[in-house]
């Protein structure tokens, strides 16, 4: 068997390539990348596991050629490809939406063209904009960035085609994903925040958003709702939302200063496009048996952990002025 992880080098992708190795279902299977290296994370390729065979191309899914050689004899896809930081989609909109749209559209007409059995299509919570209550899949989204926007998009086009060829398609809307993995980003907020705490840097928060409530999902998480898609077929032309927790600004610095007690916080004026507050419901995927099996609590702790020797630096000179160049936004859409 052959799968196919579009942006397989990315936070979530280089987790799941080597959890996939880890799960007997997959045993003896080929996992071939796809990825532009724009991050250039080719730490993500290094020590992979020698249980499977790893294939990498180096290519744009908005490239035919490039698709056409990351499809050869593929039997399942995982499209995790394209530009996810929503703050920064305001000013990269006309990228978001060729790469997150015009290239999400080329990955899953090829998966018909090829007869791929199983496309799971990585999606966002971000796709829901504001919404009153606990909300689950059957909520009317109005994205209120160019991300969220371009991944709806993405997500409708992969459900139509879904309908139209037979394609088994599945996604899923991942919370903000938070903890250690090989490909790390720091452009969330709890990541971020976990970051910034250890270097001894302030905890900036806007005043608005420390009772709001976002879904977080630590990306052990993610990719465990990944691999528990590829193998149900009953999960066939549905959405999903994966969380494992709706939290606020507040509870994510309550367990920051479980681990850094001495992190410093101040708080800003908001601006009126981060006054935006949203939880969501997960209890449709967790009817067909998944559960979130880690929390915030771990991401932090495992973020933390990493950066251990700048805390140990820390404690050896108690009198050393708290840098304040830093801001940590949580501008999360």
């Amino acid at each position: 068997m052959v799968v196919l992880v579009t942006g397989g080098c990315g936070y979530i992708g280089s987790k799941l390539i080597r959890d996939m190795v880890a799960d007997p279902k997959f045993s003896g299977t080929t996992i071939r990348v796809i990825d532009n290296m724009m991050r250039e994370r080719y730490v993500a390729l290094m020590d992979l596991p020698g249980k499977s065979d790893f294939e990498f191309l180096e290519g744009d899914i908005r490239k035919d050629e490039d698709l056409k050689n990351a499809f050869r004899d593929v039997d399942m896809v995982v499209d995790l490809a394209g530009i996810t930081n929503a703050p920064l989609s305001f000013e990269r909109r006309e990228l978001t939406f060729d790469v997150n749209v015009n290239g999400g559209r080329k990955v899953v007409e090829c998966a018909v063209r090829f007869g791929v059995e199983k496309f799971v299509y990585s999606s966002t919570a971000s796709v829901y904009g504001p919404t009153k209550g606990v909300v689950d899949e059957t909520y009317h989204c109005k994205p209120i960035s160019p991300y969220g926007e371009s991944k709806l998009q993405a997500e409708e086009f992969c459900l139509q085609t879904s309908k139209q060829s037979g394609l088994d398609v599945t996604v899923l809307r991942l919370g903000t994903v938070h903890g250690y993995s090989i490909g790390m980003r720091f452009d969330t907020v709890v990541d971020r925040f976990a970051y910034l705490s250890c270097a001894g840097m302030p905890l900036t928060v806007w005043e608005s958003a420390r009772t709001e409530k976002r879904p977080y999902l630590h990306v052990a998480d993610a990719t465990d709702a990944l691999i528990f898609a590829l193998g149900r077929p009953d999960m066939k032309g549905q959405t999903y939302n994966v969380i494992g927790e709706n939290a606020s600004v507040n509870r994510i610095i309550e367990v920051i200063k479980g681990e850094v007690p001495d992190v410093h916080v101040t708080v800003t004026p908001s601006p009126s496009l981060n006054q935006l507050s949203y939880e969501l419901d997960g209890s449709k995927i967790e009817g067909l048996g998944f559960r979130a099996r880690k929390g915030l609590e771990d991401g932090v702790r495992e973020i933390v952990g990493k950066f251990h020797t700048l805390l140990s630096g820390r404690a050896r000179r108690p009198g050393r002025t708290t840098p304040k160049m830093a801001v940590a936004e949580t501008s999360e859409f």
